[in-house]
């Protein structure tokens, strides 16, 4: 089964890793979403529903958010965001300026003479939203990095889940490494693949995924060699699979995957934990909030001409800070103690979604081990 998914960051990372090592001396959160839908009410539905009248209207809203000259009120979505039997609406406001600026209001008590607003979130550029099938609030916005003599697109995916102590929608994080990182890009996956547009239907094979993210990450064969632990089938959730490189002395990676929402019906496969048998992160813990500097800390079995690398990425999987662990011990065991610093060029002061990834290369700059988890990201 054929794969072809080429993400920007996927070529930037071996390159950036190699450049950084050549100057350097190697001896030197927030609630989790999860891929499984949460625990509803019977009359608790999953997904966008319909709105009730006379709240469809947009409207009905302009009295509530109050738009602008040039402001309208776009759209409205219902759905059961805070998990309980009471629907609650997303307005959407968009400004007619170039950057189309898009304002999110959130309200519940839709039945009463004045609905109760409970989030709001305004300004974003180019902006997008919608509800997931996990009944959480998905954004998307756009952000622009000048180049030479042209500008190219950046785009911040985030997710916004219902917290019974903040009384509000919090952001939360997907634990999706590969292929998506965040919902909104899982969701979009899987309605390609539903509708049999865009060339992944590999998504649909645990394997498949599998090779993929050996080869688009790590820079391993197409097609590497792999074996199933566990799972995979048509009619699993979830899938354990070793992959290895035989021309680097068999090094093999464990890739976990689990499939969107644990959808046994065609849902598509996520590659949600990378390990590596002698290597560990002890911390920062999965979907950890985190702020630069961050303090990793961790150990790995090395044999003779292998060094560790630290890499940030973010929700593009491009390099935004990465490091060289000076060692606690040499040997074949050691461990490290290290302060890492990264920077987001773009969206400062947004928690964005992105991983924290430990690399064993050989002295000729090949992966042959790696420690992936998911993090979320503030500047």
């Amino acid at each position: 089964m054929k794969r072809r998914v080429r993400r920007p960051g996927s070529y930037l990372l071996l390159l950036l890793l190699m450049l950084w090592i050549s100057g350097c001396d190697a001896t030197g959160g927030q609630m989790e979403t999860g891929l499984r839908p949460a625990p509803t009410a019977a009359s608790v539905l999953l997904g966008p529903q319909p709105c009730p009248a006379p709240v469809q209207a947009s409207s009905f809203w302009a009295r509530f958010v109050h738009p602008t000259g040039v402001q309208k009120v776009e759209g409205v979505a219902c759905g059961y965001l805070m998990g309980q039997p009471v629907l609650q609406a997303v307005v959407m406001v968009r400004s007619s300026g170039p950057d189309r600026l898009l304002d999110l209001h959130v309200f519940t008590n839709l039945a009463g003479s004045a609905p109760a607003e409970i989030f709001k979130l305004i300004g974003l550029q180019g902006g997008a939203a919608k509800i997931s099938n996990y009944n959480t609030l998905l954004t998307d916005q756009d952000g622009w990095q000048p180049f030479q003599n042209t500008q190219i697109r950046h785009t911040l995916a985030r997710e916004f889940k219902w917290s019974d102590s903040a009384h509000t929608l919090v952001q939360v994080g997907f634990v999706g490494l590969y292929p998506d990182i965040t919902r909104y890009q899982a969701e979009d996956a899987q309605q390609e693949v539903n509708a049999s547009q865009g060339g992944r239907g590999w998504q649909l094979d645990a394997v498949s995924t599998a090779q993929s993210f050996a080869e688009f990450v790590l820079q391993w064969p197409e097609d590497a060699p792999a074996t199933i632990v566990s799972g995979g089938g048509a009619h699993d959730a979830q899938a354990v699979v070793l992959v290895s490189h035989p021309a680097l002395d068999q090094a093999t990676i464990q890739v976990s995957l689990s499939r969107l929402e644990l959808n046994t019906n065609g849902g598509i496969w996520e590659v949600t934990d990378v390990a590596t048998k002698g290597m560990t992160l002890t911390a920062p813990h999965s979907l950890q909030q985190l702020a630069s500097p961050v303090q990793v800390t961790g150990s790995a079995s090395l044999r003779t001409g292998e060094h560790i690398v630290l890499a940030v990425l973010n929700d593009e999987r491009t390099v935004i800070g990465q490091t060289v662990p000076r060692l606690n011990s040499a040997g074949e065991k050691v461990t490290f103690k290290s302060s890492m610093s990264y920077a987001s060029p773009l969206f400062r002061g947004d928690i964005q979604e992105g991983m924290l990834a430990l690399y064993t290369l050989t002295a000729n700059q090949q992966i042959v081990g790696c420690v992936m988890e998911k993090v979320l990201l503030q500047d």
